[in-house]
């Protein structure tokens, strides 16, 4: 099963940045996020258990010519997206963070949503990753329905996000769910009677670097 190799990688990266990134504050932490990472250097961390054994694609701009990792001996293909925090430049008081837009992610839902209705659950996989140098979630991704500073909660969207929780109908009321990190969450696939995808999200508030793997 794929996140037998997944799992502990993603706990192993955890403690690399925590060890490269220790006693610097958010706002150092949000710099070098958005200045020196990209998804590239997500997916070969991701992929250094397979080893030789794995291919990579960092172009990722569709399907149709490969996935970010893939393990043709043992069928396994795994999306990879690293996401990241803009602030504002505008003038106002308000210099809010640009969160990055649904459709941006949206799609890899839909791969991996695809992928085990077709009976390829096991086998495919989704992960996302960010530093945790922003207060909420909804800083890093558009989880309302419009964009401004506190819209309303796109609710079909948090669905995909069983480690938050939220106290109220606006994004700045989604919080953490930090006692659910590191246990398997069943998410039910939109349109589908049957089926449902696993998530296991990976942190605590301490750590700098957070991920969420589905499969």
């Amino acid at each position: 099963m794929i996140d037998k190799y997944l799992v502990s990688n993603c706990l192993f990266i955890i403690d690399e940045f925590n060890e490269m990134y220790k006693g610097i504050s958010n706002e150092e932490l949000k710099e070098i996020a958005n200045r020196e990472y990209s998804e590239a250097d997500l997916v070969v961390r991701l992929g250094y258990p397979f080893r030789q054994m794995a291919t990579f694609n960092m172009q990722g701009s569709s399907k149709e010519f490969g996935n970010d990792i893939v393990v043709k001996s043992k069928n396994y293909k795994i999306e990879v997206k690293l996401l990241r925090n803009w602030k504002s430049k505008g003038k106002t008081e308000d210099n809010f963070s640009n969160s990055m837009p649904w459709d941006h992610i949206s799609k890899d839902f839909e791969w991996i949503s695809n992928e085990v209705v077709n009976g390829n659950q096991g086998n495919r996989a989704f992960v996302i990753g960010w530093f945790n140098a922003v207060e909420r979630f909804s800083n890093i991704v558009q989880l309302g329905k419009g964009r401004g500073r506190y819209p309303d909660i796109a609710l079909e969207r948090l669905d995909y996000f069983p480690f938050l929780h939220r106290t109220g109908l606006k994004t700045n009321d989604v919080t953490y769910q930090y006692s659910l990190a590191y246990q398997n969450q069943s998410i039910k696939i939109p349109g589908y009677l049957e089926g449902t995808l696993n998530c296991m999200f990976f942190g605590q508030p301490e750590d700098k670097f957070h991920l969420a793997l589905y499969w």
